[in-house]
């Protein structure tokens, strides 16, 4: 049974978080969900996931709609190309230190609801994101997104997540925190007193390795490019991933996958504990997002995927679907089959 790495999913949460900007600024949901190929129904199932390319066309079907890469977040548009110009910005530059200070002023262009800013203090590198006026951005979402599509753009730019001291949110916390942490490489603080990136001080000499051929495509799979670049590369947990997936039906333990990885269980939980992950929760998480790639891609029998997924029949893996989304698999995949309208043009702009 083929399988891909890149079958990682989206919570719901994301795609209401998207579409409740835009249906108060006049856009009609069910055109975008019918343009992203997302059932209706699934908008009232708390744990419902989307794949990443349904999410990327959600996005591009928001950012179309409004013209405005910032979802309708911020009370003034950031105009279609601005995340372009940020990453052409960039790849004229060669050091990260260097990348940092043009990405912070071409964000001053494009973010008019902010104030950005590049300091430089004791080795390490922030950008800051203060708002313009008296009344601060409301909601989480206004600063998740310009924080993430910036830490995006520049850990591309180099070829590797970026190391941070911590990544800033001016709100309070959600009930989110873990999925956000999974991609910043960081501790995250809330009830801060403005939005901030603080890079280490080792990614001042990191050398960008991106050049201008190369932007298009990273455009055009956005946002599934951005998370690509932030959840899949150049992270432990994305290893440990990657050698239990290689490994289904078996079910490798903890001692098992460290063995592959060379290292001792010790380290190895010390590791995914010390990036906000854990052992158990990458597993589950694993079997999930093929659970859902599986059943919204094609035609394969349940107890088929059961098997696979290295459940020891049908039943369990049903009880743990269930667990997982709210809905039997069958009932996921009724309402989540591939329409006609779906072929065609996958990404989209963030």
């Amino acid at each position: 049974m083929p399988t891909k790495s890149s079958a990682i999913t989206v919570p719901m949460r994301a795609a209401l978080g998207l579409i409740g900007p835009a249906t108060a600024r006049g856009i009609a949901p069910d055109e975008l969900l019918s343009r992203a190929s997302i059932d209706r129904g699934l908008l009232d199932v708390p744990r419902a996931r989307l794949s990443l390319k349904q999410f990327s066309r959600l996005f591009a079907a928001i950012v179309n709609a409004l013209e405005d890469e910032a979802l309708g977040l911020h009370s003034e548009p950031t105009r279609p190309g601005s995340v372009e110009m940020l990453c052409r910005t960039g790849v004229t530059t060669s050091t990260f230190a260097d990348c940092a200070q043009v990405i912070a002023r071409g964000c001053n262009a494009v973010l008019r609801g902010f104030k950005v800013d590049c300091i430089a203090e004791d080795g390490e590198l922030q950008i800051t994101l203060r708002e313009r006026g008296g009344d601060p951005e409301k909601g989480l979402l206004a600063y998740e997104v310009p924080l993430l599509t910036i830490y995006a753009i520049m850990s591309w730019l180099v070829g590797r997540r970026l190391p941070l001291v911590c990544a800033d949110f001016p709100c309070p916390p959600p009930r989110h925190r873990f999925e956000l942490r999974s991609l910043l490489a960081g501790t995250i603080r809330f009830n801060q007193p403005h939005a901030a990136l603080r890079f280490t001080e080792q990614a001042n000499s990191l050398h960008i390795v991106r050049n201008a051929e190369e932007i298009p495509r990273f455009i055009r799979r956005a946002p599934a490019s951005f998370i690509d670049t932030l959840l899949v590369r150049d992270s432990l947990a994305s290893e440990v991933r990657r050698v239990l997936q290689q490994a289904l039906p078996s079910l490798l333990s903890l001692p098992q996958v460290a063995e592959r990885l060379a290292v001792s269980p010790r380290t190895l939980h010390r590791k995914l504990e010390a990036g906000g992950a854990s052992f158990q929760r990458i597993k589950d998480d694993l079997r999930r997002d093929m659970a859902l790639h599986l059943l919204t891609r094609g035609t394969t029998p349940l107890k088929q995927i059961a098997t696979h997924l290295g459940f020891s029949d049908p039943s369990t893996f049903q009880r743990a679907f269930a667990q997982w989304t709210g809905l039997s698999p069958g009932e996921y995949r009724r309402r989540t089959q591939p329409r006609t309208a779906e072929k065609g043009h996958e990404g989209g702009v963030c």
